[in-house]
Formats: C-alpha cells, sequence, structure tokens
C-alpha cells in the first residue's frame, strides 16, 4: 500500500445515455432482483445468505464489471481515472467512516420504534457463510460498486450539481439494497449519504472502497 496522496485526474462528464446504460449493466439486474424481493417477502419467507450466494456475486460482478469497462474503452473513456489508489491515509479515512456510520446505524436502532422481524433480520439469523467465500466477496463488492456510483457515476454527473450527482447516486443504491427491507434501506441511504457528501468534499474513491468492505466484513465476520 502506497504512502503517497491520492492524486486526482477527474474523469469526463457522463452523457446521460451512458450513464443509464452504465447503471443498467452493473445493477440493473441487482435492482430488479432486490424490488421483487421487497415486494413478495412475507415474515418468515428470506433466507439466509451462503457461500454460493457470495461465489455467484463474484463472478456477476467481475462480469458484469469486465462489460461495462469494455463498453467504457470503446468510448474512449480514461480508465485509469476511475480506479482507486491505496494510500495509508485512505486507509486511516475509510476505518473513521466505518466507525461513522457504525454508529449512525445504532443511533438509527435507538431511535426507531420497534417493527418486528424485518427482511435482513432473518436474513442474518439464517446466514452460513466461511471466510473462504466472504472475504473475497466483500472485497469485490465494495470495489465494484464504490468504482461504478462514486468513480463513475457520482463524478461524471457532477455537472449537473452536487445535491443531483448524489441524489442519483444514492436512488441507485437504495434500489438494489430494497431485498433488506424499509430497515436495512434506510441503514444503506444514510450511509450512502455520508459517502457522497465526503466524496463531493474531497474526491478520493479509496477511503470509500475501504469503508465498504470493513462494515461489510464486520458484519458477515
Amino acid at each position: 500500500m502506497s504512502a503517497k496522496p491520492e492524486v486526482q485526474h477527474l474523469p469526463p462528464h457522463a452523457p446521460p445515455l451512458e450513464a443509464f446504460c452504465i447503471v443498467m449493466v452493473c445493477f440493473g439486474l441487482f435492482i430488479a432482483s432486490s424490488l421483487d424481493a421487497a415486494a413478495n417477502w412475507r415474515p418468515g419467507s428470506a433466507s439466509g445468505f451462503t457461500d454460493a450466494g457470495f461465489d455467484n456475486l463474484v463472478g456477476t460482478e467481475l462480469f458484469f464489471g469486465a462489460i461495462a469497462l469494455l463498453l467504457l474503452r470503446a468510448r474512449g473513456y480514461p480508465l485509469q481515472t476511475l480506479y482507486p489508489q491505496p494510500t495509508w491515509r485512505g486507509a486511516i479515512e475509510g476505518a473513521f467512516l466505518c466507525l461513522a456510520i457504525h454508529v449512525s446505524d445504532s443511533l438509527l436502532g435507538f431511535m426507531l420504534p420497534d417493527i418486528g422481524t424485518t427482511a435482513i433480520d432473518e436474513m442474518m439469523v439464517s446466514t452460513s457463510v466461511s471466510w473462504s467465500s466472504t472475504i473475497p466477496a466483500m472485497l469485490v463488492n465494495g470495489v465494484y460498486e464504490e468504482l461504478f456510483l462514486m468513480g463513475y457515476l457520482t463524478r461524471g454527473l457532477r455537472r449537473y450539481g452536487a445535491s443531483t450527482a448524489i441524489g442519483i447516486t444514492l436512488l441507485v443504491r437504495v434500489l438494489y439494497h430494497s431485498y433488506q427491507g424499509p430497515v436495512g434501506a434506510l441503514a444503506v441511504c444514510l450511509a450512502g449519504l455520508l459517502f457522497g457528501l465526503w466524496f463531493q468534499r474531497t474526491g478520493r474513491l479509496f477511503p470509500l472502497v475501504f469503508a465498504h468492505i470493513a462494515i461489510d466484513l464486520l458484519v458477515f465476520l
């Protein structure tokens, strides 16, 4: 991990049609399946995470990620501007972001009234996973989501204003996490908002990737 500061090179603006296509390639299937799961959830119907599911997630994200990068490359997009640059400073910032989100989740749980068992509660109770599948899945998923959501979409929509760029990215993030139910989606919304505001202010991607991976690993391991 380099000790040098992350160098910022802003990518080009994303045309609306290109942005829509990249979002559909990277997250369209996840959004559709997540909304379907949310619409059809009934108490006792949710199943937990499994090694097979995590392995499938890794394969799916690598496949769609490769397609998205090839499409962007074909359009002459400078792919090097997308990639997070690991630094020690970024890791420390990511750790603090992880802590801030943990605190916000704790406050959210304290403030919300008891609404009974939710989809994400059921999923976590019935989850049975191993380190060998969980760690690769969390590493790939953290990079995948933040690279295409923050690195591509938020940066690409910056000419429309910070609120629009953050809002659209946040909407996509919440939609493909809607399977978690209202409480889980609200927690994702708060985390995504914090990510968006921090990224808008600093422009550094690696801390978000680090925080995302750390949060997921803490949940599952």
